[in-house]
């Protein structure tokens, strides 16, 4: 499929966040010349904040890098790699665009609605913590998007695409009423492409929603699949918390829990994304597909964000569930280990040097 890629045929519409990340190692000790020590895992440095209670301390931090940010963000600059041309309407800066959102791929076509945020990623090997101050993201509404691009035009950019992606549901204080305005107020007047377009979603960590905000998230699914093949892609975490909000076990097996997500969500298919694995369920047949895993990533955070677009570029090739997956599982495990996202070519070389090493044998 890579050696015939036709990915800019391709076109896809995403929102609606957009941050400045700081990556950032969290400094332990320094040993003289010997440079410093960093904590490897979040248990260690939660051990170390227990060990200070009653207690004043300082942490020094040190700055990996500085790099655009969001879910929609990073998925829209991996679509954008991977050739797909992409309109991306988001909290880039008001009234300019801040600079650094150029740096996104010349497939991506950027509207701003609001003011950017900046983001601070604790990374460890085994985790991460994202702190931000959510500040525009609490105050974004339908109305400021319709307002500001108007319906007129949004209607325009949604017509004909291949693909429609709302991420970052849960970060986006008004979210499901954005989406409502958008199933009010444009989807009807858009050409119909029934199953034929997609809509993919990832409702992001979901922990500081109540249960009634979650539940809101099938009726809106539910709508949406009237115009769209609907995929909702979760990782570990936010399974868990969805799972709850719906009174689903998580001690059922892989089969069971997947299946009763996909019967309680509305969509055609559901994706499950954890650190040594992914599965995926149709409503017919489930795919598990191990992920290139790397025990020394270059960079953590917008990992899961690659693996949506790894996700979508099958899902706009028509390839099946574990196809999908394996395509998923290789964009992100090349962008972990590189810090980039990685082009057709740059995925195709590490599929090649995966399979050269015999460590391409995800099933």
């Amino acid at each position: 499929m890579l050696n015939e890629d036709k990915s800019d045929s391709f076109s896809a519409f995403l929102g609606f966040d957009a941050c400045v990340d700081s990556i950032v190692r969290i400094v332990s000790e320094k040993a003289g010349n010997a440079g410093k020590h960093y904590f490897q895992t979040s248990t260690q440095f939660g051990e170390f904040l227990v060990k200070q209670n009653n207690k004043s301390c300082g942490v020094e931090l040190e700055t990996k890098l500085s790099k655009i940010g969001g879910n929609m963000v990073i998925t829209g600059n991996a679509l954008g790699k991977l050739g797909i041309s992409v309109d991306c309407i988001g909290t880039f800066g008001l009234p300019e665009i801040l600079p650094v959102f150029h740096t996104m791929s010349e497939n991506c076509r950027l509207y701003s609605v609001a003011d950017y945020i900046t983001a601070t990623a604790f990374e460890f090997t085994d985790s991460k913590m994202i702190a931000f101050d959510p500040g525009p993201y609490d105050k974004l509404s339908w109305d400021d998007i319709r307002n500001i691009i108007g319906a007129d035009r949004i209607k325009e950019m949604l017509n004909g695409k291949s693909l429609v992606s709302f991420l970052n549901w849960s970060e986006i204080e008004n979210s499901s009423g954005i989406w409502q305005g958008f199933i009010d107020d444009i989807l009807p007047d858009i050409n119909k492409q029934g199953k034929q377009a997609d809509f993919f979603t990832d409702l992001s960590d979901c922990s500081r929603k109540s249960v009634e905000e979650i539940r809101t998230i099938p009726r809106l699914l539910k709508k949406l699949s009237a115009y769209f093949r609907v995929t909702l892609s979760l990782n570990q975490h936010e399974a868990g918390l969805v799972a709850e909000a719906l009174n689903i076990s998580t001690c059922l097996p892989d089969d069971e829990f997947m299946k009763s997500i996909y019967d309680s969500f509305n969509a055609d298919i559901v994706v499950l994304h954890r650190i040594r694995d992914a599965l995926a369920f149709d409503g017919m047949k489930m795919e598990r597909c191990d992920t290139f895993y790397c025990p020394e990533p270059v960079v953590l955070t917008g990992g899961g964000d690659n693996f949506n677009a790894g996700f979508c570029l099958g899902l706009l090739h028509k390839a099946d569930l574990f196809q999908c997956l394996l395509l998923a599982n290789a964009v992100a495990g090349a962008y972990v280990s590189s810090g980039i996202s990685p082009s057709i070519e740059d995925l195709d070389h590490f599929l090649r040097m995966k399979i050269k090493n015999g460590t391409a044998t995800p099933h």
